[in-house]
């Protein structure tokens, strides 16, 4: 098909000098030069590009000899002068011509101004239906991108066959890809370490990177993570950013190789530095909290930044924690939501697990515990273990506040209940277990207080109620400020209460408003006043509390009586 090496009237000393250049730059899958030619990052441009010269001199009608000039131009980045001799070439029908200027035309060696898709194909397909393994390549990665024609995995997959079991290794390799994720073909990890390896043994770095993973998944292996960080390390010795990145995952997680942050670090940053996004948002995590690297949340938030801008939604859960916690950003618990629902949105376990966390801890939103429990599900199918022990913290938490929460807290405003109406033997292994499982939840312990107190055991609630009231629990606040004001399982503090209780109405805490309504009417804590307690009794009135409209009916006839109101901790001990 192509055309002549050399002209019939050449000479001998023609012939060897279209014979170095082909040495110098040849592709192994000429004619004549398998086990000789060499792929286009091995040129040497210093040696290639004059050998070649003289050649085309020698020989202008020759165009195996500009093909492997274009070839030698193009090793040096000289896309623009190899593109007329690549023209040429093509015009000859060379093989290796159409390749290149396929090649050329996609993007892929060089920019160029007359980049185009639809010509490149029509320049490529020839040469890959003459049985050219690198062009047979290219078009298998066209459809397989869909670049110029319809993306079609199946197609793609024929013209990497066809490649590969010519020992093109990068064919190998794609062909390896598709069996892993069972795109174009049937998914077959046996088939996908079959072809990775036959890359990975002629030096491939997407076959070394793919077996890697088989043995990091145990995909159609058994799982071997001394294995895949061999294949990792031996990738990110040849500046593979992947097989860099995962091995990165393998020292910060002690897989397969000593834990060591520092050198996970390392690692990340070398991907980072070629620009590839998800060692960017690991790194970042790295940063984030101080782990192998100065903790420092600015460069965190950079990192980031840079890889949600790539697409990458390991930096989005990052930018939304950023934001949900103040690190290296203000506060914002909007635009935390915003990102969390995107990386959310994508699928992502740990998008899925921080705007689960916005939503069962209210942050910046109403407490949905439903929401909370679907969304830190999803993220448990992952496997994310954050996310399910969080799923049921929020499972007992939700049901503890359901038998005692009052209706004055959000979320409970149907479903709260009186203290009276507590069914203590029922609550209290409830919410028991809910603070078990989630001790830093101040609720919890707050409404475990209630159980408590509807049990008569005052003295055990106190305790629980201080912890969740130092940690500015407002129910708590209200409920510790009506014992402390009778004195029930705690020493008589009126003038507490009474501070406690102000706290409370400062966010607008209807039971607060009743409580001090109380301490005005009988003078604890401060002087009786019938006036103040009525307006206390009035803005409880009004916010729902019907046992202070008929507080406001003592008052008016007179009858003073000691009242602790919805949240009373029954008869004194």
């Amino acid at each position: 098909m192509a055309g002549p090496l050399l002209p019939a009237s050449a000479s001998a000393e023609d012939a060897a000098t279209a014979s170095i250049c082909g040495m110098a730059a040849a592709s192994q899958y000429e004619s004549g030069y398998a086990g000789f030619g060499r792929e286009l990052s091995r040129i040497d441009p210093a040696i290639a590009i004059p050998a070649c010269e003289e050649a085309v001199k020698a020989a202008p009608d020759a165009v195996a000899s500009q093909a492997w000039l274009a070839r030698a131009l193009l090793a040096d980045g000289q896309t623009d002068a190899a593109l007329p001799l690549l023209e040429t070439a093509v015009a000859g029908d060379s093989p290796l011509g159409r390749q290149l200027l396929a090649d050329v035309l996609f993007g892929d060696l060089g920019y160029v101004a007359t980049a185009d898709d639809v010509r490149a194909l029509e320049v490529l397909r020839p040469a890959a239906e003459a049985g050219f393994a690198p062009a047979q390549l290219s078009l298998g990665f066209a459809y397989d991108m869909g670049r110029g024609v319809a993306e079609d995995d199946a197609i793609a997959a024929s013209w990497y066959m066809r490649a590969a079991q010519q020992g093109e290794a990068r064919s190998a390799s794609n062909l390896g890809y598709l069996y892993h994720g069972g795109a174009g073909v049937e998914l077959d990890y046996a088939q996908a370490m079959f072809w990775y390896q036959k890359g990975a043994d002629k030096g491939d770095v997407v076959g070394i990177y793919g077996v890697g993973q088989l043995y990091e998944f145990g995909q159609g292996v058994e799982l071997d993570y001394v294995k895949a960080a061999e294949q990792f390390q031996r990738g990110a010795e040849m500046g593979d950013s992947y097989s860099q990145n995962d091995l990165g995952y393998l020292y910060e997680t002690g897989q397969g190789v000593s834990e060591d942050a520092v050198e996970a670090a390392r690692y990340y940053q070398m991907a980072a530095d070629q620009g590839y996004a998800l060692a960017s948002a690991n790194l970042g995590q790295l940063y984030s909290t101080g782990r192998g690297v100065e903790r420092d949340f600015d460069r965190a938030f950079e990192l980031y930044s840079y890889a949600h801008d790539q697409g990458e939604v390991g930096g989005t859960v990052g930018l939304a924690q950023a934001y949900l916690y103040g690190e290296g950003v203000p506060v914002d618990l909007e635009t935390a939501r915003s990102f969390a629902e995107q990386a959310a949105d994508a699928g992502a376990s740990y998008g899925q697990s921080t705007l689960g966390a916005i939503y069962a801890d209210g942050s910046g939103v109403a407490r949905d515990f439903n929401r909370a429990i679907e969304l830190f599900d999803l993220a448990a199918a992952q496997g994310n273990d954050y996310a399910a022990g969080r799923a049921a913290e929020v499972r007992a938490e939700q049901t503890c506040g359901l038998i005692a929460a009052t209706r004055y807290e959000t979320g409970f405003e149907v479903s709260g209940v009186e203290l009276e109406r507590i069914d203590a033997d029922t609550a209290i292994p409830v919410c028991e277990k809910a603070v078990a499982l989630d001790a830093a939840s101040l609720e919890n312990k707050a409404w475990y207080a209630r159980t408590l107190i509807a049990a008569g055991r005052q003295s055990e609630a106190v305790p629980l109620l201080e912890e969740a009231a130092d940690g500015e629990f407002i129910p708590a606040k209200a409920l510790l400020a009506d014992l402390l004001l009778w004195g029930h399982g705690v020493d008589e503090n009126p003038a507490r209460a009474v501070t406690l209780y102000r706290s409370a109405v400062e966010h607008d805490f209807p039971p607060a408003e009743f409580g001090l309504g109380v301490a005005y009417q009988n003078g604890r804590g401060v002087p009786a006043d019938p006036v103040l307690a009525a307006k206390w009794y009035g803005l409880a009135a009004k916010h729902g509390i019907a046992m202070a409209a008929d507080r406001l009916a003592d008052l008016d006839r007179g009858t003073v009586e000691p009242q602790i109101g919805p949240m009373r901790a029954g008869p004194r001990s």
